[in-house]
């Protein structure tokens, strides 16, 4: 299973609200660690780490480059 790559996580929270959001994803153990690029005036400035437990959250990986061109 793939465990780490860009994509987008949807996170089904017990109260029945969801949060989506998108960036760079880690699964560690029974955590997904989402980190987010904050832009400021079109510049990279910092990050910010989001950590969500697995059996609640559903990953959609974005294609990398050698999977679109056919090599896996």
């Amino acid at each position: 299973m793939k465990d780490i790559g860009s994509g987008k996580i949807v996170f089904y929270a017990p109260d029945g609200t969801k949060i989506e959001t998108k960036g760079e994803i880690v699964i560690r153990n029974n955590r997904v660690v989402v980190t987010e690029i904050i832009y400021f005036n079109g510049q990279p400035n910092g990050a910010r780490e989001s950590n969500f437990p697995l059996e609640r959250t559903v990953v959609y990986w974005d294609a990398e480059v050698y999977e679109q061109i056919g090599f896996e």
